[in-house]
């Protein structure tokens, strides 16, 4: 391939790439020009001169990109990206960093588990006030069935980890297929009731799409466990933010862990903020130290089979919007 392929990759405080995946690139591609750039220092015409990039660029300046032939995106979402009016190529190959996040984004949907059922939202109170005061009232993870909302990359590790824990396991998929052996029960879309029924704990991870908008409604609230612990990974427009202050209020459910909500930053004046059932992280379950290094090998594989005209891994479905 004798022409050159121009990459450009946008980064900022929570995505870089280092030294050592440039040179990597550069060293396997001699026929790719690379730029590597902070956001707020993107010109018009890198944008214009991209054939490639990797990065989050803003939506206006997708109209610029007019050698824009494949966009990457370094989160597993692409909620802002599935419009193609928006890009001035309507032809253009959109993937996303899926497999990435499952790990750490497993690991704090355990965090706020293990934190609701040993009481440490309610220890690190009395801490602040000094007080030594026992809480009754622990709960255990074995033993307990959890449902798992959304079967993709991040819900097969919070799977996989509750059933080494002695967990019965639940699971709704879109398309459901070989039921994976730490799975006991897959469910397709209209299973979501039973799921909610039997499970002590929901784990919510969906991307956020037209057909997702509000699947955790008031009914479904209803359908829960008075114990129940609702844990939202997926995006905030996902469950029915005043049914579920008035679910948590009246304590048809037990708790509730959020890393999303609805909108983003959460309101200072929202109800949930004050709820003492309400565990609130701001969007940070998917942080890892070594995503940067996931997000390459994503990269990197899908640009040994760009140039060699193969098709991608990881392609988003514009009309499905995942």
């Amino acid at each position: 391939m004798e022409k050159i392929i121009d990459i450009l990759v946008m980064t900022n405080k929570i995505f870089d790439m280092k030294k050592i995946y440039r040179k990597q690139i550069l060293d396997s591609f001699p026929e790719v020009a690379l730029t590597v750039v902070d956001n707020n220092e993107v010109t018009i015409g890198m944008i214009q001169k991209a054939n490639i990039i990797f990065g989050w660029p803003k939506v206006d300046q997708l109209q610029m990109a007019k050698n824009l032939r494949w966009l990457h995106l370094p989160s597993a979402g692409a909620d802002r990206y599935v419009n193609k009016e928006n890009y001035c190529n309507k032809e253009i190959v959109l993937t996303n960093s899926s497999g990435v996040f499952g790990l750490p984004i497993a690991e704090h949907v355990f965090a706020m588990i293990l934190a609701y059922n040993r009481n440490l939202q309610d220890y690190a109170y009395n801490k602040m006030e000094t007080k030594w005061s026992r809480r009754l009232g622990t709960r255990d993870f074995y033993d307990s069935t959890i449902g798992i909302i959304g079967l993709g990359d991040i819900g097969n590790e919070v799977a996989w980890r509750a059933k080494a824990w002695g967990a019965k396991v639940l699971a709704v998929k879109r398309t459901p297929t070989i039921i994976p052996e730490y799975v006991d029960e897959l469910y397709n879309a209209d299973g979501i009731d039973k799921v909610l029924a039997q499970s002590d704990y929901v784990v919510l991870a969906l991307p956020n799409t037209a057909k997702t908008k509000g699947i955790i409604d008031e009914q479904k609230l209803g359908k829960m466990k008075s114990h129940g612990f609702l844990v939202n990974i997926g995006r905030g427009t996902l469950i029915n933010q005043d049914a579920l202050i008035k679910a948590l209020r009246e304590k048809w459910i037990g708790g509730a862990g959020l890393d999303v909500t609805d909108p983003e930053p959460l309101l200072e004046d929202s109800p949930l903020w004050n709820l003492p059932n309400v565990i609130i992280t701001p969007h940070t379950s998917g942080g890892s130290p070594t995503n940067d290094q996931r997000r390459f090998e994503i990269f990197n594989k899908n640009l040994h089979r760009y140039i060699n005209s193969q098709p991608l891994d990881n392609l988003v479905d514009f009309v499905e919007g995942y």
